[in-house]
């Protein structure tokens, strides 16, 4: 059983470890005067804590180079971060990076920051990660290609794997077959227990075993 934290302000909460900011907190809120991230950027996504679930069990070593593709307000970055991986955060949306850098600070950790898109991705950035992660972030149709040729390229960049979480989209499950056909793959129903009861699916794909 998980250790029960107490908050050491007003809606702020614990997940795996890590401190997180409620919509409610006085920084969020302040931050919100100032900039106006997207309808997908305006909170954290439960994906999120599948992935810290997951990786809970499926350890991964310090120095791991990571990439958190849409990123978003940084919970599954953060995650990775604190355990002594190398974190780059992706997102198209540049108003996120300032709820990831309140809590990178909060947290004590560096979190590398990158706009821009998937398809902007090319081989030889790929180069640079071990290890590519992303929650909630298969949701249209275009995205399954999106993400399918990204990971070609990854593949042949040397990453070495694949982590991604989603409550179940048809979308999701799409891009799980096509990995399936070309890659060890695992498609595990999965949930998370904190900082609340979450079920979904993670897709874990080897590129480079």
């Amino acid at each position: 059983m998980p250790e029960i934290l107490e908050s050491p302000e007003k809606y702020m909460f614990n997940a795996y470890g890590i401190w997180l900011l409620d919509n409610k907190h006085r920084f969020v809120k302040q931050i919100k005067k100032n900039v106006s991230p997207s309808a997908h950027g305006d909170k954290h996504w439960d994906s999120s804590y599948l992935l810290m679930d997951y990786l809970e069990d499926e350890k991964v070593k310090k120095g791991t180079r990571v990439l958190d593709v849409g990123c978003g307000w940084g919970p599954s970055a953060i995650y990775l971060a604190n355990r002594g991986c190398k974190v780059t955060g992706l997102d198209l949306d540049e108003d996120v990076f300032s709820f990831l850098e309140v809590q990178s600070v909060l947290n004590s950790v560096n979190i590398t920051k990158r706009v821009g898109a998937m398809a902007d991705m090319k081989k030889k950035d790929l180069e640079q990660f071990d290890l590519i992660v992303g929650g909630d972030i298969c949701f249209w149709d275009e995205l399954v290609d999106e993400w399918f040729k990204m990971l070609k390229r990854a593949a042949s960049a040397g990453v070495k794997r694949v982590v991604m979480g989603d409550p179940g989209r048809s979308t999701f499950l799409e891009l799980a077959d096509k990995c399936e056909l070309k890659w060890p793959t695992s498609m595990l129903p999965w949930y998370s227990h904190q900082p609340k009861r979450f079920e979904g699916y993670v897709l874990d794909v080897q590129l480079n075993e």
